[in-house]
């Protein structure tokens, strides 16, 4: 009995250790994490700070799991409908926060969701962003490049929303 569970923080502790790593691929294609770093990550991704944390547990997809069964007896195929399926509903049960429409504004212009955040939430999230990149410490650091990251990974849980709710 497979129930897919969406978990959506509003802020993401690790935020600033993934736009690090980004620029460091970016930089140096050769770039491999240490096992200090994955370490540090863990351990700010369990203690640190997620604002508002909210879960939600969809119904029991047995029956379409029966259906991806009848549809192939690959198991190559199966696997990848199947992992396409709980995607799709852990997308389609994310509690999309003032942080997202932000985001989600700000990458790709306009004021689309301005319904969804006031002027308050978005100096928070601004000065956020800020704070997070002010804690990155690499050599040439590329601030326009890390906040593109950053608003990247705050924008995409509402990109994915979208597509699994249309």
């Amino acid at each position: 009995n497979i129930a897919p569970l969406s978990i959506t923080y509003e802020y993401d502790p690790c935020d600033y250790l993934k736009a690090k790593e980004f620029q460091l691929k970016r930089d140096n294609p050769e770039y491999k994490k240490s096992p200090q770093d994955d370490l540090i990550n863990m351990q700010t991704g369990v203690m640190g700070f997620k604002g508002k944390v909210k879960y939600h547990i969809s119904e029991c997809i047995n029956n379409e799991l029966d259906k991806i069964a009848e549809k192939t007896n690959n198991k190559n195929e199966q696997i990848t409908l199947i992992a396409a399926l709980i995607d799709h509903h852990i997308h389609k049960n994310f509690d999309i926060l003032p942080n997202n429409y932000i985001a989600y504004d700000e990458l790709w212009g306009g004021n689309h969701f301005n319904g969804k955040y006031t002027e308050k939430d978005k100096e928070k999230f601004e000065d956020y962003l800020d704070k997070q990149i002010r804690k990155i410490e690499i050599e040439n650091k590329d601030r326009a490049y890390l906040r593109l990251k950053i608003l990247e990974m705050y924008a995409n849980p509402l990109k994915n929303y979208l597509a699994a709710n249309s």
